[in-house]
């Protein structure tokens, strides 16, 4: 812990309390966008593939049911005391997400933390539609990701912590990892060495006990 000093995090499921971007597809996308979710997590399309197809079937969206969507985002409930904790240590933390900008910059916007620094996929809201572009995408990214979170690693030593299918290559190379979820389950069946977590307190107790 004491040769860390850089934290990378998932955003969708991790930060936040729900997968947002599925969230929004369930409530608001033709159902055909599971077909695609269970294409892209049994590896048979890309991440960026399965975004563009998801992103396709979305319906005109009023910016009322967008604006009342992201209010009702929430993120995890120690998430806050965890960003005072890493500060406090002199730890940086960047978010690194296969999700959509807008929703991780607006939702920091509302908690008060729009000073955190992250990489997503960039979702355009024009004229009540969608549209998706990928400036962090990378054609050599081992899973075919939309937002390539290897790329922005730069540190030999650095914690990651994720819950998805997304983050199943940036979590072998971390030094320490925080897994849940489905990455849990990945790390499990290949063997990877993590620390489990069910909420951000999990995190902060196991960082303060190898410090």
């Amino acid at each position: 812990m004491r040769n860390i000093n850089q934290i990378y995090c998932d955003f969708d499921g991790t930060i936040t309390k729900k997968d947002i971007v599925n969230t929004f597809f369930e409530i608001y996308a033709d159902p055909k966008w599971l077909e695609y979710e269970k294409l892209w997590t049994e590896g048979k399309i890309t991440s960026q593939e399965n975004a563009i197809k998801q992103v396709a079937l979305l319906p005109k969206i009023t910016s009322k049911q967008l604006n009342d969507f992201i209010d009702s985002i929430e993120l995890d409930d120690y998430f806050l005391d965890f960003i005072d904790y890493i500060k406090s240590k002199n730890i940086k933390f960047t978010i690194l997400s296969d999700g959509f900008d807008l929703f991780i910059q607006k939702t920091l916007e509302k908690y008060n933390i729009s000073d955190i620094q992250f990489y997503a996929n960039h979702i355009i809201y024009e004229n009540n539609k969608f549209r998706i572009e990928f400036p962090y995408h990378s054609t050599t990214c081992d899973i075919g990701a939309g937002m390539c979170k290897c790329e922005k690693v730069k540190e030999q030593t650095f914690c990651y912590i994720g819950d998805g299918t997304s983050d199943r290559c940036i979590a072998q190379k971390a030094n320490l990892l925080f897994a849940t979820k489905n990455l849990q389950k990945y790390c499990e069946k290949n063997l990877i060495n993590y620390y489990p977590f069910k909420s951000f307190r999990n995190i902060i107790e196991t960082l303060e006990d190898n410090n």
